[in-house]
């Protein structure tokens, strides 16, 4: 097994809430009616921000957000920071990407990658239309 990532749009009261008691954070982002985009990058976050650090994105997954004080694997990302990551996430296409993995030819985990860049562009675009800041979590 391996660590998962996941991106869930907030809005400041639903991050100030987080940041003062991250034990509520499963009970402040719960909404089962939510279309929004999902932020699930499942295994693929790795991956991802090792292409977007070695094509020169300025993109750092693991390192972007802040992390809440009182958990380990919670980190908040301003809405600032959702709107730089959105615009250059719009700015990189996924071949732009591909064309630093280690193994262009290795197909399926490129296809793997694809989707879920294609999920963390959809989830900070959307994020970013509405001016949002955004929770990270790691598990």
């Amino acid at each position: 097994m391996g660590t998962v990532v996941s991106f869930k749009r907030v809005s400041d009261a639903q991050l100030a809430q987080i940041v003062a008691d991250p034990d509520q954070y499963w009970e402040v982002i719960d909404d089962p009616d939510s279309a929004e985009p999902s932020g699930y990058l499942d295994k693929a976050w790795s991956g991802l921000s090792d292409l977007l650090m070695s094509s020169g994105t300025g993109i750092n997954l693991i390192a972007d957000g802040e992390l809440i004080d009182g958990s380990e694997d919670l980190f908040y990302w301003s809405s600032a920071l959702v709107q730089r990551t959105a615009e250059k996430l719009r700015d990189t296409s996924f071949a732009t990407l591909a064309a630093h993995h280690e193994n262009a030819s290795a197909d399926d985990e490129l296809d793997y990658l694809h989707e879920y860049y294609d999920v963390l562009m959809k989830f900070f675009g959307s994020a970013a239309t509405v001016g949002s800041a955004a929770v990270m979590s790691m598990g």
